[in-house]
This record gives C-alpha cells, structure tokens and sequence, in this order.
C-alpha cells in the first residue's frame, strides 16, 4: 500500500505562486489586446493628409440642381449635418493631423458640413467657425 503525504505549506505556495503568476499573465495578455484592438480601430479612422490623391467634393447643393435627382423645383434641399462622436475633437485649420487646432468640440455638436476631402470634413458650428475634423470612425457621423 502506498501512503499519500500531505501537502506541505511549502508546496501549497509554491503552486499558488505558480498559478497566481499564470492567471496574471493571462489577464496582462487580455489587457494589451483590448488595448490593441481600440489603437487598431482607432488608427484605421483615423485620417491622413494626402497630397497626391487627394480629392474634394463640395456639400454644397449647385444653384437650380435638384440633391433628390427628381427634378422638383422646391427649396427643400437640406445641408447633411456632422455629429461629433467623441468630447474634445479637434476642429482644425487645413485637413491634416499636423494642422493647427482651432478649437476642441463637444461631443454631441452638430455641424454643418460643407464639403469633403479624402477622410476630412470640413464644417462650420453655430459660432460660425470654420474648419475641419476626421471624417467618420469613432469621431463624427453623418446625418443628412
């Protein structure tokens, strides 16, 4: 017959030190993904100041075309309207990251848009500054 000893003080803590260093490496693991995952979707959003490629579309609707594409003649044409979606976005001077900040919006504004260009809008809110801010992403949304 075989006699199980017991487990000693000793070797309790040494396993739980094991397992404790194990289950802290699983949650720092956990914590940098999620980390990485938000800087992914983030930087993916996040637009770029391209000089080459860059193209512009105005907001604006021109003078007697109809936005429906019907061909009514009514003044019913509405300006498409920016939501920003984060507190403290950056209404900047040029559509670039590096550009100066002319002020940090509230979450909730809403702007008028007033043209596009490659990943930017540029709008004006109810002061009526101008500017730009990131198109779309966790930033700002469109809603016309």
């Amino acid at each position: 017959m075989t006699q199980s000893r017991p487990i000693g003080t000793d070797e309790l803590a040494r396993l739980g030190r094991r397992l404790g260093a194990w289950v802290l490496l699983v949650i720092l693991v956990f914590i940098a993904y999620s980390w990485y995952s938000d800087y992914r979707g983030a930087a993916r959003s996040v637009p770029t100041a391209g000089t080459s490629r860059e193209t512009t579309q105005s907001a604006e609707p021109t003078e007697g075309a109809d936005p429906s594409g019907e061909g009514s003649t009514t003044d019913s044409a509405t300006t498409p309207v920016v939501i920003v979606m984060t507190e403290g976005l950056n209404l900047r001077a040029k559509p670039m990251t590096s550009s100066d900040v002319i002020k940090k919006l509230k979450r909730g504004t809403a702007l008028e848009l007033l043209e596009t260009a490659n990943g930017w809008y540029r709008v004006r809110d109810d002061a009526g500054d101008e500017g730009w801010v990131a198109a779309g992403g966790n930033y700002t949304e469109l809603s016309k």
